[in-house]
């Protein structure tokens, strides 16, 4: 179908044949960051899926657009409301642009410096 080809599109991946396929792709080398967008992509792509058949079954249309639209818009939703770590690497800097997700991490503070010293005696 198109959405899987389109999600191992923007991970430059091979195919998924079954579960275990999905389980080792999500787990397989990247930061956390892209782990849980891989989760959060497969999770979106099962559901617009089923969504997409009962749709055909009693609409008999489907909408293919519509749903990786639907899919990449819920990902960079959840994905901007989660603090996960990102590598400085290619593959993280494509599935980032590629879903807009915001990356700043919020404000840099200075660091204050503190001494300390031994309390008095007794």
């Amino acid at each position: 179908m198109y959405i899987w080809s389109w999600v191992r599109q923007i991970f430059s991946t091979s195919h998924f044949s079954n579960k275990d396929d999905l389980l080792s792709f999500i787990k397989s080398d990247g930061s956390p960051l892209v782990k849980l967008i891989k989760l959060v992509v497969i999770t979106f792509s099962i559901w617009m899926l089923w969504r997409m058949r009962n749709y055909a079954h009693f609409k008999d249309k489907i909408e293919v657009f519509r749903a990786i639209s639907v899919i990449k818009n819920l990902t960079c939703l959840v994905e901007n409301s989660y603090k996960a770590s990102m590598k400085n690497d290619m593959m993280d800097s494509i599935v980032i642009q590629f879903f807009g997700i915001n990356t700043c991490t919020g404000k840099v503070l200075r660091p204050l410096p503190v001494r300390w010293e031994f309390p008095s005696p007794g």
